[in-house]
């Protein structure tokens, strides 16, 4: 009677164990689906194209992963990086970028990842700030596309771009100048004055700049250098108003300024925030 019931035990305990590998053998097999990559990309650059930025983000990073052999892994990166770009994330976007760099150096949109690193740069300059750091590492990696890719559209605009680092440049030597103006430091005012005139010549500061110079000179009794940098004025602008001011200074007189109401452009937006 022991055996038998035994034996019955035996039984069900055996069908059991068979039972459960069978599960865990059906679970061990399942294998996850993966979406077809053409399908798969084109559902995340339609998101990126909707501004479903989370999606598309998403999307593009299952391609990395689940394609990374393809040339379409490279191609996510880089979308990825542009959607935190326009997204104002930069620190996320000059991450991925550096990460496109270290796996991808021969890929042909190389450049473009340089370019994107650039104005990542660019978007954090401050330009009512006095902090310079971002605006040189900008200037540098603007410097290097136009080196580097002469021939591109990138370099063209990187020259425009590295012409409004300049006016940020000069703005911080105008507001220094303007500060030790104002206390009577004449001295250091003239050399950011200077500063100006030797390296921010096309700049929208450079026509101020010659007629503080004109001031301070006048002021200290060097008239000789006061006259030469009123007529360096009057030759290169001789119709601003900063010229009039200048030749009113060495010549006595008195040529009335009439000022011309005139739509701002970014520039001179640029140069009201020193103000």
């Amino acid at each position: 009677m022991f055996q038998k019931s035994f034996n019955i035990i035996l039984i069900i305990f055996s069908l059991i164990l068979v039972f459960s590998c069978s599960t865990n053998k059906k679970k061990t097999l399942a294998i996850k689906e993966v979406p077809p990559l053409d399908k798969l990309y084109k559902s995340a650059y339609e998101n990126f194209e909707k501004g479903n930025y989370q999606l598309a983000d998403d999307l593009f990073k299952q391609v990395e992963k689940d394609y990374s052999y393809t040339i379409w892994a490279p191609k996510s990166l880089l979308m990825r990086s542009y959607i935190y770009y326009d997204s104002s994330e930069y620190i996320a976007a000059l991450t991925n970028l550096q990460k496109f760099k270290k796996r991808y150096a021969g890929n042909d949109n190389y450049v473009y990842a340089e370019y994107l690193i650039a104005l990542c740069l660019f978007e954090q300059i401050n330009f009512a700030s006095l902090s310079q750091e971002n605006t040189e590492l900008a200037l540098k990696q603007f410097e290097k596309i136009i080196k580097n890719y002469p021939n591109t559209k990138y370099a063209t605009d990187s020259k425009f771009k590295i012409d409004l680092i300049n006016e940020q440049f000069a703005a911080k030597e105008m507001y220094l100048a303007r500060y030790y103006i104002k206390r009577e430091r004449l001295l250091p005012a003239m050399y950011r004055l200077n500063n100006i005139v030797n390296n921010y010549q096309t700049t929208i500061f450079i026509e101020e700049a010659l007629h503080r110079l004109v001031e301070i000179n006048y002021y200290i009794g060097n008239i000789e250098s006061a006259k030469r940098y009123a007529a360096i004025l009057g030759y290169n602008y001789n119709d601003s108003d900063w010229y009039k001011k200048s030749y009113n200074i060495v010549e006595g007189t008195n040529i009335p300024i009439e000022k011309q109401k005139t739509k701002k452009n970014f520039k001179e937006v640029l140069k009201e925030l020193i103000n």
